[in-house]
């Protein structure tokens, strides 16, 4: 058993840091067949499609947030195209 334990005093990004690789980790090791090395891409793709329910809309509106977050409005706005 995995515990992740959230030290809501951190900033966003430390909380990100401490959380998100022992739960992609946890991901990788459970929803792959046995043998496969799965990215953490991978995972993180995983962990939002069953999160947002596999809503294609949804999914779209994650990525656009994850590059706008991260600085890239054009590509951001080209996946908001996508929604509509």
């Amino acid at each position: 058993m995995t515990n992740l334990n959230l030290d809501t005093t951190q900033s966003t990004d430390q909380m990100i840091a401490s959380v998100m690789p022992t739960l992609l980790n946890a991901i990788k090791e459970k929803a792959f067949v046995d043998g496969y090395k799965a990215t953490d891409a991978e995972a993180l793709g995983l962990v939002v499609s069953k999160f947002t329910q596999w809503d294609a809309g949804s999914i779209l509106a994650v990525t656009s947030e994850a590059l706008e977050d991260a600085n890239f409005d054009d590509l951001a706005q080209q996946v908001d195209m996508l929604k509509r």
